[in-house]
């Protein structure tokens, strides 16, 4: 630390800082155009000059110059404010005066600092600026006549997002911020840049003549898509999610959203939500009150209880108060051990893979730590598409502190671009082979950590078959990348190592848990200050439905086990509660056979979505936007909900569903709302043991501390995979636009990409004759799927890639939860 005086204040500070750091820390306020704190400074605008006793006779600016022993500042006299003032004259020179029509205006920092310095009139005259505005995309708007050249944009899309879109073209006063030869922005459309333009220049288009901002109600909240669990805040005005707002004072996101937080938010007032129960009758669904509909569910679930059993699938959305109380309706009200949650294999590497090797079952450590890691260890570069926003910490660790970074996938990806990365570009099915050979090398070269570990010599024994040449062999890749991606991972001291888990990542979960934590307990990754191992859900609470015990009870079956149970009659009732297994479950024959041979189904959900439409009763929700709770997210961090906009119609929260049922069915299981349920929650669930509802600040709270210390470290075992022989292989997974088959429902991520497709490797489309948006036959396990061909240069030659997100696409016909399955493929006739 550092001791310096800031107008007359002693203050200290951080070696590291810069004046306008300590300044800000000390409540002193220095203006500034360019500044932002997740970028690194830069100096572009000038505004936050300031004068240094020790530099006297010149201004230096605040936010690039660090501080040091001694120092004395003075940010405010007539001299800076002269100098100040002068440079907003130079910046008005060119800029359009349209405030009036600017979406900007209200929290403009170029208006505010005109206001401030009285910028009244200009001694300096030029023309304006006439550049024609760029509405070609539907997110963002470029207005390029009102940018003051700060750089924030083409900043942040390089250090944060790592796409680097834009960049300064041109000289002098023709300098102007665009894309590569000034073509329409096309990218991930995350609005990074939108959110960090300080006036008009970069505006989101869905919001434009919506509102002001002061018009807006603002509510902070939890994003309900993926398990990153970004803060966001809710622009509300009469009743309806109008936009979101960026706020980087709050959560641990630092303001950063992609694609899906920020604008796939219309769903939320979306027309056709539900909004009234249904109930069938003479073989259609018709509107029925809450009490008809409840009586119905309950007369069902009262004759299947007696019969052979109810079975209840749960989404991954709903808040912990939510699954707590389910967990609690199906011991004792519906008395079935039949209980899970999102297809019911993907999570088991958390549930049952991390459980046999670490005893616990969830990440260890929290998102902000892996940027300061060493070595990080990705697998699947899949993992940037389902956790965009985890994903941009990673590229800080890379980018700015030179982390080795080795991602092991069978396709490229974002991840695969950034600089220095190694990529083992493995075929599908074969990333426990190569989790495997990493293992064999550490041990082999004595670089693996072992002390206090359980089963090394026999795990040793058993990787005998996996030396690097063997697996490299198999994998289609070089024995020495293994080597010396091993050789990475092992140095230094704070290492991470990445898996995501969802419903098209079935094949091999438990394995490739087992594997992982394999892994990081022989890397070392679980006994440095930062980092661990980060196994991240699809869902918004993935990771909470696995803490309130969302799983099957002793003797229960699984989803899966489920639906086979009711496609051959041995199940009388199925729940399925915030989830459209039709649309997103592996094998839609086995789901389609299951619904309608069921004899009593229910479905609780936002719309009237595929399985819906089988249902005997159907419940309307409610979403993350319109009620109260926690979610937890990927790195155990509880985070609070809050209501901002009043649910459509009738729809009611699960929670008070659950509760309806309950009493319907003559249970005294009741609770008074979200914070009455959390208590309880608090009482009993390990790890929310004396969590406070009220308590949960901006930040959230980290159950377990920020490194959750394993309940031992043993090694095992396991093999999984082989290459599918087969000239075309499909794979299937995430697409960065969309999270689950939510986001099909709303207006932003349809915009980005608005139906599925088959990717191709540029290499087979040029072989088989087929261009980009030529309709292809995809063949396999006795089905065909009909798609526009996508041709691209991320995917192997043999391999084909279908999203899962769209119903109407049909995936889940094909794909029944393997790695990869062998297709056919042919160009198809219209």
């Amino acid at each position: 630390m550092v001791t310096l005086t800031i107008d007359g204040k002693q203050v200290q500070a951080s070696k590291a800082a810069t004046i306008l750091d300590a300044a800000e820390d000390a409540g002193i306020k220095i203006p500034v155009l360019c500044h932002a704190k997740k970028l690194l400074p830069y100096g572009a605008c000038r505004v936050c000059l300031v004068e240094v006793e020790q530099m006297k006779g010149r201004l230096i600016p605040a936010c690039t110059t660090p501080v040091t022993e001694g120092m004395v500042v003075t940010t405010t006299s007539d001299q800076i404010n002269k100098v100040r003032k002068t440079v907003m004259e130079f910046l008005l020179v060119n800029h359009v005066v349209d405030c009036p029509i600017c979406d900007k205006g209200g929290e403009c920092d170029l208006q505010d600092l005109t206001y401030d310095f009285e910028v009244c009139g200009n001694r300096f005259k030029d023309a304006k600026f006439s550049l024609e505005t760029d509405e070609r995309n539907p997110f963002i708007e470029r207005n390029m006549n009102r940018c003051v050249l700060c750089g924030k944009c083409v900043r942040v899309c390089d250090e944060i997002v790592a796409y680097g879109s834009y960049s300064f073209i041109n000289r002098g006063f023709d300098t102007k911020v665009a894309t590569a030869y000034d073509r329409e922005l096309n990218c991930e459309f995350c609005g990074q840049c939108v959110s960090m333009c300080p006036v008009g220049a970069l505006l989101p288009r869905p919001f434009k003549f919506k509102a002001r901002p002061w018009q807006l109600k603002e509510v902070d909240s939890v994003c309900g898509y993926c398990g990153n669990g970004c803060t966001l805040t809710l622009g509300v005005l009469n009743n309806k999610v109008e936009t979101i707002r960026f706020n980087d004072k709050i959560g641990v996101n630092d303001g950063n959203l992609c694609v899906r937080g920020r604008f796939g938010y219309s769903f939320i007032n979306a027309e056709d939500r539900l909004q009234k129960p249904l109930v069938r009758k003479h073989g259609r669904l018709e509107p029925a009150s809450w009490s008809e509909a409840m009586d119905a569910v309950a007369a069902g679930f009262e004759k299947a209880r007696g019969d052979k059993g109810v079975g209840i699938l749960s989404g991954g959305r709903l808040t912990n108060e939510e699954f707590f109380f389910l967990g609690h309706l199906a011991d004792k009200v519906l008395r079935t051990p039949h209980l899970d949650h999102s297809g019911g294999e993907c999570y088991k590497g958390v549930t049952e893979g991390l459980a046999e090797t670490l005893g616990v079952k969830a990440s260890t450590g929290t998102f902000p730590q892996v940027e300061e890691c060493d070595a990080i260890l990705a697998i699947r570069s899949d993992f940037y598409e389902t956790h965009p926003v985890f994903g941009m910490v990673v590229n800080q660790a890379v980018k700015r502190h030179n982390a080795k970074f080795v991602v092991v996938s069978d396709k490229k990806g974002k991840f695969t671009k950034l600089p220095g990365t190694q990529t083992l570009l493995t075929k599908p099915g074969t990333e426990i082979s190569i989790l495997n050979a990493l293992a064999h090398v550490l041990l082999v070269e004595d670089l693996a950590q072992t002390d206090g570990v359980e089963g090394v010599e026999a795990l040793r024994a058993a990787l005998a078959d996996f030396a690097p040449k063997v697996v490299a062999a198999k994998a289609g890749i070089s024995a020495e990348a293994i080597e010396k991606a091993a050789r990475d991972l092992a140095q230094g001291k704070n290492k991470a190592i990445l898996l995501a888990y969802g419903l098209p990542y079935n094949a091999y979960s438990r394995e490739l848990g087992v594997a992982a934590a394999n892994l990081a307990i022989l890397c070392g990754a679980l006994a440095g200050e930062k980092g661990g191992l980060f196994l991240c859900g699809e869902k918004a609470n993935s990771q909470g439905a696995i803490d309130q015990a969302i799983v099957p009870r002793q003797g229960g079956m699984g989803a899966q086990q489920m639906l086979a149970a009711a496609a051959d009659g041995e199940l009388s009732a199925l729940y399925v509660i915030g989830e459209d297994p039709l649309a997103s479950y592996p094998d839609r024959a086995r789901t389609q056979a299951a619904l309608e041979k069921v004899p009593f189904l229910v479905v609780q959900d936002l719309f009237l979505t595929e399985t819906a439409r089988e249902a005997d009763v159907i419940l309307p929700a409610v979403s993350f936007a319109e009620k109260e709770g926690t979610f937890t997210n990927a790195e155990r961090r509880v985070q609070r909900l809050r209501p901002g906009v009043k649910s459509p119609g009738e729809a009611r929260s699960d929670l008070a569903i659950f509760s309806l049922l309950a009493g319907r069915m003559g249970s005294s299981l009741s609770f008074t709302g979200p914070k009455a349920v959390f208590a309880e929650m608090a009482s009993s669930v390990p790890g929310y043991q004396g969590l406070n509802f009220d308590a949960i600040g901006p930040q959230g709270v980290v159950w377990g501390g920020e490194n959750l210390a394993p309940q031992w470290r043993k090694v095992k075992a396991v093999a999984g995979g082989e290459p599918v022989a087969a000239r075309f292989q499909m794979v299937t997974g995430s697409a960065l636009y969309h999270s689950g088959t939510l986001s099909v429902r709303a207006k932003g991520p349809l915009a980005a990409m608005a139906e599925s497709y088959v990717e191709f490797a540029f290499e087979d489309a040029t072989e088989l004759g087929i261009a980009d948006a030529d309709l292809v036959s995809v063949r396999g396990n006795g089905e065909e799927l009909r798609l526009k061909a996508k041709i691209g240069k991320r995917l192997q030659r043999g391999m084909v890639f279908v999203p899962y997100h769209f119903a109407d696409a049909g995936v889940n016909k094909v794909f029944r939860g393997e790695a990869a399955v062998a297709v056919e493929i042919s160009k198809a006739s219209v």
